[in-house]
């Protein structure tokens, strides 16, 4: 029986596609294009394919040597969220490290053993492999859990049955309704932000204050920069709060009526924290990157310039890469200052 015409046609047709298949190598070369994305950072999907991280507009793999703990030269040898460390900025020997800014130990994550490490001297949280910094043992529970052993916790740290965490903000402790305070030799030898349940008073943000315990966030201290006419600075402390940059931080309340821009403070001249504290002037509305003449055209009262540009430009502290504006161009990095050690936004 003579096949119909219209089966005919169909084997021609499969035919066709065998010879098209047979032929695919010399019309594509086996190669794709570069996968583009633009949520800079993101790591795997939806930005990505699984393993690959965003970075400069394009896909690219994230080799398992850039992991958080490895060893490094410069800022390009670890990923795309993380910077190289230098020990030496602590007075510690030994060689760069990748870690990466962190306001509390799961920002450290998908690497488990490491945690949100703040140095002795304050400033910002970095994320370290916990064995490096006198945290062996580290587990799965978040601040304000139930803890019996370091081990229990994902911070490595158990304070009377408590697990404890670094902080840079109320945000930072809400899984299990506690609040950011300032506390001392609890996530690092001197005074840190740190997750605790109990407010220590009931002052609230620039209310007037004596004394630390007068506050809720566990801070009083005096404000600094600009003054506005009619303002009532007359010396006394303000109760104030955790940042991570300026734009966290309310404009001072009632009598004052000034932005407030976040700044480095040092406490008992130990170490520092980073809190809202900066009145500012009235024209500081500059975002972070936004080319800038002096300080006062800030957001954050910080107008500077890098070595490698002619122009000055915004900055601001920072606890990541989001805080800096477009991730593309700006990164948060770190930076001596004086006695501590310090993130701030500046160009990648």
């Amino acid at each position: 029986m003579r096949p119909s015409a219209a089966r005919r046609r169909l084997l021609r047709g499969l035919a066709a596609l065998v010879s098209l298949g047979a032929g695919c190598q010399v019309l594509v070369d086996g190669t794709l294009g570069p996968v583009r994305c633009t949520d800079e950072g993101a790591l795997g999907p939806p930005a990505c394919p699984e393993g690959a991280v965003c970075r400069d507009g394009a896909c690219a793999e994230q080799p398992l040597e850039r992991a958080l703990g490895a060893r490094c030269a410069r800022h390009e040898d670890c990923g795309a969220l993380d910077f190289c460390l230098d020990p030496e900025l602590f007075d510690v020997e030994g060689p760069g490290v990748c870690s990466r800014a962190c306001c509390s130990s799961s920002d450290c994550d998908p690497a488990r053993d490491a945690v949100c490490w703040i140095p002795d001297g304050g400033g910002s949280g970095l994320c370290r492999v916990g064995r490096e910094v006198g945290r062996p043992d580290v587990g799965a529970r978040l601040s304000g859990a139930p803890c019996a052993a370091p081990g229990d916790c994902r911070s490595g740290i158990c304070d009377d049955g408590a697990c404890v965490d670094a902080c840079c903000s109320d945000t930072s402790c809400a899984a299990n309704g506690a609040a950011c305070r300032l506390t001392t030799g609890l996530v690092s030898s001197g005074p840190a932000w740190a997750c605790q349940a109990a407010a220590l008073g009931d002052g609230g943000y620039f209310e007037r204050c004596a004394r630390d315990e007068d506050c809720a966030s566990g801070l009083c201290a005096e404000v600094e920069g600009s003054e506005v006419e009619g303002s009532e600075v007359d010396g006394r402390g303000r109760c104030t709060i955790p940042c991570c940059g300026s734009e966290m931080c309310p404009d001072a309340p009632g009598d004052m009526g000034q932005r407030v821009g976040c700044a480095e403070l040092a406490i008992d001249g130990r170490s520092t924290v980073r809190a809202c504290i900066t009145l500012l002037s009235g024209d500081s509305f500059a975002a972070t990157g936004v080319p800038c003449s002096t300080s006062e055209d800030c957001r954050s009262g910080m107008c500077i310039k890098d070595p490698e540009q002619t122009q000055r430009f915004c900055s601001d502290v920072c606890c990541s890469d989001a805080s800096c504006g477009d991730a593309a161009f700006f990164g948060c990095h770190p930076r001596a200052t004086g006695e501590s050690w310090a993130l701030r936004c500046e160009p990648k």
